[in-house]
């Protein structure tokens, strides 16, 4: 895993290697399936393959109901949207990239001993 971690820092992200850093990703990838760490003083989130789906379909719901469907600080409760579809809709026009790396839109999938993960800049 420690290769693959490398490979990632130095070849796709063109970041500075730090072994303490290395060593932080291995722990959390080990143990965690979404989470944020800081590689050369930029910080990126990792979002597990077989979670990202649903981690993005809250995420478009939270937006939504935060952006559009407040009248005056209330809810539109009586509002019924499919999250699914709505997600799909984004999904097809932006991809993960847009809504999860807010630095750049941009998303790097990185294999790291056979378990995928999607990658974000998030500053």
């Amino acid at each position: 895993m420690t290769r693959d971690i490398l490979e990632l820092i130095s070849e796709s992200l063109e970041l500075e290697i730090n072994r303490d850093e290395v060593r932080e990703i291995e722990r959390y990838i080990e143990s965690e399936n979404d989470f944020y760490v800081e590689i050369d003083g930029q910080e990126y989130r990792f979002v597990h393959d077989d979670f990202i789906w649903d981690i993005y379909v809250d995420g478009i719901k939270e937006i939504t109901e935060e952006c559009y469907l407040v009248n005056d600080g209330a809810k539109q409760w009586w509002i019924a949207i499919d999250w699914e579809k709505t997600a799909e809709n984004c999904y097809d026009a932006d991809g993960y990239g847009h809504h999860f790396s807010t630095y750049d839109g941009n998303e790097v999938e990185w294999a790291f001993d056979g378990e995928n993960y999607h990658i974000f800049r998030t500053n």
